[in-house]
Order: C-alpha cells, then sequence, then structure tokens
C-alpha cells in the first residue's frame, strides 16, 4: 500500500485555506494568574519542556487566555512576583477556526515567533509557531516557494525588495494608462455636450465636485474591498453581500451628499432644474462608484491580476467616465 502523501507534496498555496486547528500544537504549560512566578517555574519543572519555547500563555481559573510572559521575562522575575503582576495582558491570539492565511499574515505583520489559538469562548486551545510555515507543511526551504507564498498574500519579494525604480515604473505605469485613458474619454464627452454646458454655467462650476465625489466613494469602497477579499475563490454568497451592503451605504452617502448640493446650486444659482439634475447625479454616481469598488477588484482577483496594483486606477477610471456620462445626460435630458 503506498504511504499517505505528506501536506508538503503540495504547492503552498494548496495549504493556505486549511484550518489552524489542523496544526495547532500544544505549547508550553500555561500559567495562572494566581500563581507566583516561583509556583510557576516549578510546575514547569514538573511538566517539562518542548525544544522551543518563546512566550509563556497565561489562563483565567476556567482556562480563558489572559496574558502573556516571555520567557526571558519568566525567569529574570524575583521569585515571589505574581504572575499576573508580570504579564503583559494584550496578547494577540488567532480562533481556532481562522486559517493558514491569516495566520501567516499575523506572523509577518507583527513579527511573532508564535501566536495562541483559542476557541469560541477564548479558552486557550494550543499554539501555531512560525515554523508551521518553514518546515515540512509548506516546505519554506526553498527561496522560490517562498516567493510564491508572499506572492499569494499580495507580497511579491523580488519586487518589493529589489525593484529598481525603472523596475517599479513598467510594474505601475501600465495601469495608469486606465487613467489617461478615462481621463480622455471624459474630455470627450463634455466637448459632445458643450451646447449643455454653456446654456447652464454652473453645470461646468459643480462638474468637479460631483467627480469628486464619486472617486472618493470609488476609493473607499475598494480600499474596504480589497482588505477584505477571501484568500481563496470569491463565491457568489460572499459577492451578494458585499455588495448590498456597499449599495445600502452608498445611497445613504449619495442621497446626503446629493441634497446638499441640490440646496447649494438652488440657494446660489435660483435654479431649481439644475439642482434637480446635479443632485440627482450625484446620487447615481455615488451609488455606481461604490459598486465598482467592489466588482472591478473581484473581476481583477478572476483573471488573476493582482488588485493591489491594478484595482485602484481602472476603477477610478471607470468611476469618472460614468459620473461624468450620467452627469452631462442627465443634465442633457432634464434641461433640454
Amino acid at each position: 500500500m503506498p504511504p499517505k502523501s505528506s501536506p508538503a507534496g503540495k504547492a503552498p498555496t494548496e495549504h493556505l485555506g486549511r484550518p489552524i486547528s489542523e496544526f495547532i500544537s500544544p505549547g508550553p504549560p500555561p500559567l495562572r494568574v494566581d500563581q507566583t512566578v516561583g509556583q510557576a517555574l516549578d510546575a514547569i519543572r514538573t511538566t517539562g519542556l518542548a525544544e522551543r519555547i518563546f512566550y509563556f500563555y497565561v489562563v483565567d481559573a476556567v482556562g480563558c487566555l489572559s496574558g502573556v510572559v516571555p520567557a526571558r521575562k519568566l525567569l529574570t522575575e524575583p521569585l515571589d512576583s505574581l504572575i499576573s503582576e508580570v504579564m503583559m495582558t494584550r496578547v494577540l491570539s488567532l480562533p481556532e477556526n481562522a486559517t493558514l492565511m491569516e495566520a501567516c499574515e499575523c506572523f509577518i505583520l507583527h513579527k511573532f515567533l508564535a501566536i495562541p489559538v483559542v476557541d469560541g469562548n477564548k479558552r486557550l486551545r494550543g499554539i501555531i509557531d512560525v515554523g508551521l510555515f518553514t518546515d515540512e507543511v509548506m516546505e519554506l526551504s526553498t527561496g522560490t516557494n517562498n516567493d510564491q507564498l508572499f506572492q499569494s498574500i499580495g507580497i511579491h519579494v523580488q519586487e518589493v525588495l529589489h525593484a529598481s525604480p525603472w523596475k517599479a515604473f513598467g510594474i505601475r505605469f501600465p495601469w495608469l494608462v486606465a487613467t489617461v485613458s478615462g481621463g480622455v474619454l471624459c474630455a470627450v464627452l463634455a466637448g459632445a455636450f458643450a451646447s449643455t454646458l454653456q446654456q447652464r454655467v454652473v453645470l461646468a462650476v459643480f462638474m468637479a465636485l460631483v467627480l469628486g465625489l464619486g472617486e472618493a466613494v470609488a476609493a473607499q469602497s475598494l480600499a474596504l474591498t480589497v482588505q477584505s477579499l477571501p484568500h481563496s475563490r470569491v463565491r457568489w454568497k460572499w459577492l451578494r453581500v458585499k455588495l448590498r451592503r456597499e449599495g445600502v451605504t452608498a445611497v445613504l452617502l449619495g442621497l446626503l451628499a446629493g441634497v446638499a448640493v441640490a440646496l447649494m446650486v438652488s440657494l446660489c444659482w435660483h435654479d431649481a432644474v439644475a439642482a434637480i439634475s446635479i443632485g440627482g447625479s450625484v446620487v447615481l454616481s455615488v451609488l455606481v462608484s461604490g459598486l465598482l469598488g467592489v466588482l472591478v477588484p473581484v473581476l481583477l482577483r478572476s483573471v488573476h491580476w493582482d488588485p493591489k496594483i491594478a484595482a485602484g486606477p481602472i476603477t477610478l477610471a471607470a468611476a469618472d467616465l460614468f459620473t461624468v456620462s450620467c452627469y452631462l445626460v442627465t443634465a442633457r435630458i432634464l434641461l433640454g
């Protein structure tokens, strides 16, 4: 019978969606908040230790995580000091249903050597060791696999550490072409509606404001979406919930901004029709810009392009095009 295949035989990206509960190790024996340092050391000597100990985690009477004591600090504190006095109460922990990707991101961001894992009631389940990402599970002993892992969370090692100005230019400029193209198309649209803009000067005055509102909402929506994108394939349920939430938020933002702009136009220019046209355009452009901030990074992820680099220019260019089109067409319809 052939031996069971090991996780090490697969590419790193195939493991990143697995729950960390499969890889939890017991870690050092937990300390109790009511112990003294001397009692804790006696208990550790009795229980024994694993090979590598970086931190000792502290639990309360029911086993809930309460703090952490670095190993060096435990060895240098007076024996009669209480653990509750020497421990650090702010502890980064991971839920047991977190994925390997989320654990890897925590190690990269916070530079810890181990992270405790807790259940739904904050009870200590064990630890995740940084060695998990350098030993047999992920096969990160080679530079190639290490690079693959960093790419999968949006950080390319070579590009970040060794990119020359020319290479950085080559990586970023192609996506800025979308911004340039969008600006040119917006200028063409404005030229096609020159008679409408000349008929109502107030339209030209407020066009920049409406464009700015659309871009601002698109940028906010984009930033939130990129941060919350699932590490694995984007599922329809997640996208539907995200679109509904962003749509409702964008409608509220658009209504408030649209009413404010319409009142300003009405009071300063005494033009009710222009006020309705501009205010309505604000509502529509803010709504569509918010939805574009969700859809564009999802579409880029589906074709295996990096949303962190490409989504910004494409989203803003698309938002500008829709905003200008909506603004001018609405004005042409209402103003004749």
